[in-house]
């Protein structure tokens, strides 16, 4: 995921203003931990601009959560059904190790995965680019009275499973079908290697697949 700043702008619909001198939207992980110059709290409409402009992987042109209402509270993982199959150790387990290094250590943001907030974060890449990330909080879909976990499984199981909750964007009210049976955590399974993409989720329809990397989402 790299998305030049002008190409983000027409997908997005808002021109972000960044204080800071920025080349592309970049996927967080691509972000030199050495070279973070500066974190922003995500404006609510510029949040709410990034869900709204979320494509199908099928269609660019749809938006399922362009009339959607947008909610953001904490939730307790086990409310949640699931539609992955699988959980990968070594994501979790960097999750663990990692996540706190990557921005508690040098900025007055809330500690570890549980209570981040959506933020837009400024530093380089490892390439030496300036560039943006984004970090959204999971992404939940409350349809026919049970909550969807869209995003953010691994945080959301890490969160689970230390018995608390977990800041979340709430989606109401989505029209799209979804693009997976939902599964309860029962049902998960835990693996060293991803799956094939067929096997990781059950009767996945690609089409109907939420494309959050369009608008530079990426967990």
């Amino acid at each position: 995921m790299n998305i030049e700043i002008e190409e983000f702008q027409k997908r997005v619909g808002i021109r972000p203003g960044f204080t800071a001198r920025v080349n592309s939207i970049v996927s967080l992980r691509e972000l030199d931990p050495k070279h973070i110059s500066g974190l922003q709290v995500m404006p609510r409409n510029y949040l709410e601009s990034l869900i709204r402009n979320i494509s199908l992987e099928g269609d660019e042109e749809h938006k399922p959560y362009a009339e959607c209402e947008i909610s953001l509270m904490r939730i307790d993982p086990h409310s949640l059904v699931i539609g992955q199959t699988f959980i990968q150790r070594e994501k979790y387990q960097s999750i663990l190790e990692g996540f706190g290094l990557l921005l508690d250590k040098d900025f007055c943001v809330p500690r570890g995965v549980a209570k981040k907030c959506a933020l837009i974060i400024f530093g380089k890449t490892f390439k030496g680019d300036d560039a943006v990330a984004h970090y959204l909080p999971p992404i939940i879909e409350a349809t026919n009275g049970t909550q969807f976990l869209i995003d953010g499984i691994h945080r959301s199981f890490i969160v689970k499973n230390t018995g608390t909750t977990i800041e979340s964007i709430i989606l109401k009210n989505v029209k799209t079908p979804l693009p997976c049976e939902a599964m309860d955590w029962e049902s998960i399974s835990f693996v060293d290697e991803k799956p094939p993409r067929q096997e990781r989720f059950r009767n996945l329809q690609p089409q109907l697949f939420r494309n959050l990397k369009f608008t530079g989402i990426d967990g």
